[in-house]
C-alpha cells in the first residue's frame, strides 16, 4: 500500500476525537446499566472474552474503548453489545 493510498485509509475508516469520546460516554451508560463499573477494565475483560468467538483482547484494549481512545472493531462490538445488552449500532453510533 502507498504512503498517500495508506493516509487516505486512516483519514476515511478512524473515528474522529468526537466519535470516540461520544461513543464512551454511550459506553459507560450501557456499563452502569449492566451493573458494571466504567473501572472495572479486567472484570469487563474477562467476561468480554468468555463472549467472544475471536482472539481473547488484553485488558490494555478495554482501558481504550473505556477511555475513548479507540473503538473496537465491528466484530468486537458485536460481542460488547449483546454483553451489555444493548444494540450494536447504538453503541457505535448513537442510533
Amino acid at each position: 500500500m502507498t504512503v498517500l493510498a495508506h493516509e487516505l485509509r486512516q483519514r476515511l475508516f478512524t473515528p474522529s476525537y468526537q466519535q470516540r469520546l461520544n461513543f464512551r460516554e454511550r459506553l459507560h451508560q450501557a456499563l452502569k446499566a449492566a451493573g458494571y463499573r466504567p473501572n472495572e477494565h479486567s472484570l469487563l475483560t474477562r467476561h468480554f472474552n468468555a463472549a467472544h468467538a475471536g482472539p481473547p483482547v488484553a485488558v490494555s484494549s478495554v482501558f481504550r474503548w473505556l477511555n475513548g481512545e479507540t473503538i473496537p472493531t465491528p466484530d468486537k462490538l458485536e460481542t460488547l453489545a449483546r454483553l451489555l445488552n444493548v444494540a450494536p449500532a447504538w453503541l457505535r453510533y448513537g442510533s
